[in-house]
């Protein structure tokens, strides 16, 4: 299973995370991809634009991510813990 990791030391904002998203994944239908939550989880559980294939992301360096966009992380670790249950994408904050 590929790994990819998506480190968010210089990330400040939600444009950002996903900036560095479809930098590093490079996944499927990325020029459709809605760049927020609700595209995330479709794209993860669904396979639509967004899709990074069956793959372990690890999420790491997120204090100032946290700090900043606190309702988009918790999201995001909201959808992560969906996804170990539906997807072949596991998501994993370090």
């Amino acid at each position: 299973m590929k790994t990819y990791q998506l480190d968010c030391a210089q990330i400040s904002s939600e444009g950002d995370f996903w900036q560095l998203y479809l930098e590093t994944v490079r996944p499927d239908g990325a020029e459709y991809f809605g760049r927020n939550l609700s595209a995330f989880r479709d794209a993860i559980s669904g396979g639509g634009p967004g899709w990074p294939d069956e793959c372990r992301i690890r999420v790491l360096n997120t204090e100032n991510l946290q700090k900043r966009e606190e309702q988009f992380f918790h999201g995001l670790q909201r959808i992560a813990g969906e996804a170990a249950a539906v997807s072949g994408v596991s998501i994993v904050f370090e």
